[in-house]
């Protein structure tokens, strides 16, 4: 038992972590993460609209470009700092991501 929580641990520190971020009601849930580098957010749409979910920091950018109700689409975390995600649709949809 102990081996495979230890092999558990190796790869996820080899791999990362992936964090689900939902987004219903026309927010981000959680409003707030804390990842490492190498960590995805799996952006799940749980609204029955579109959201098109992006964020312009240098370091981490990325448009995931019009996605459906009830698709994901994951994004890998490529450097350390402090970044906001944001709705291209719905403006006031804001996730604060920490990246250590």
């Amino acid at each position: 038992m102990k081996k495979i929580a230890l092999a558990t641990l190796l790869v996820a520190s080899l791999f990362g972590a992936d964090h689900v971020i939902n987004q219903k009601g026309k927010t981000f849930i959680p409003h707030e993460v804390t990842v490492k580098v190498g960590d995805t957010l799996t952006f799940l749409n749980s609204d029955p609209f579109a959201h098109n979910t992006y964020t312009d920091d240098e370091a981490n950018e990325f448009d995931i470009g019009m996605q459906a109700s009830g698709t994901k689409k994951t994004v890998t975390i490529k450097a350390p700092g402090q970044f906001s995600v944001e709705c291209a649709i719905h403006p006031n949809m804001l996730l604060e991501v920490t990246a250590k």
